[in-house]
């Protein structure tokens, strides 16, 4: 039930941010932002027992695959940070400095860890074992591997976006949004660092179980989606002040 409520409440701030920033979509500057607010809400979508017990089976009656609908989850949280980093990039530097940054240091790695992710999770325990929490399923080697490779790519994508987000701070008028911006990038490390742990100690697993993994996971995306709706109220006033 508690884990119910955290992530109604995170699609709420997810759902309100994108329909706060419904316009921007077709906006060059903004599109990346609020594609990051979506896909981290599909991919919180995507992770949830609700998803297990529905798209999960139906995928699993296709495919042969148990927590297909994790894998695809955790691919848009991937892109997802690509996505919060390119936006950030687009306010320091010129369209081809920012292209060519992007495509060595984030689209490389990013594209090169998602086939990775899916050959490690289709032969191990991710593939094999149902869990409508997949927090929850026991690990092995190819699953533990899983998850270093996942919750590793994400500190390197999220550190990124930290290092480029510390340079935007330093403009006075983005301070209040970057100061949002890094809390959400540090609770989301914080919640690669613990399913890290618990994936490697399964003892400590079993004591604490996925509810902290949940909590950092949930404040991160939150954070990022009333951060970016507060930026885009503040733009939009002052066009209106124009």
């Amino acid at each position: 039930m508690a884990l119910a409520t955290l992530l109604a409440i995170t699609i709420a701030c997810i759902g309100w941010s994108l329909w706060i920033r419904r316009v921007t979509w077709t906006c060059r500057w903004e599109v990346a932002a609020t594609l990051n607010i979506a896909l981290q809400g599909v991919a919180v979508l995507l992770m949830s027992p609700l998803a297990s017990e529905t798209v999960g089976h139906w995928l699993h009656a296709l495919t042969g695959k148990w927590n297909l609908e994790d894998y695809l989850g955790h691919d848009c949280y991937i892109v997802a940070a690509s996505a919060l980093i390119y936006n950030t990039l687009g306010r320091l530097a010129d369209d081809d400095a920012m292209q060519k940054t992007f495509k060595q240091y984030v689209e490389r790695p990013a594209t090169l860890c998602i086939p990775l992710l899916l050959v490690t999770f289709s032969v191990g325990n991710g593939a094999r074992i149902y869990a409508p929490d997949f927090f929850t399923v026991p690990t092995d080697f190819w699953l533990n591997l899983y998850w270093l490779l996942l919750c590793g790519t994400l500190i390197y994508l999220l550190g990124y976006g930290i290092r480029a987000t510390l340079v935007l701070r330093r403009d006075p008028r983005s301070r209040r949004i970057a100061n949002f911006y890094l809390a959400s990038s540090v609770f989301g490390i914080l919640a690669c660092a613990v399913r890290i742990t618990t994936a490697y100690l399964p003892d400590l697993q079993t004591a604490v179980g996925s509810t902290p993994v949940w909590v950092f996971a949930c404040l991160c995306g939150a954070g990022f989606a009333l951060a970016s709706a507060h930026s885009w109220r503040i733009k939009t006033r002052w066009f209106t002040r124009v």
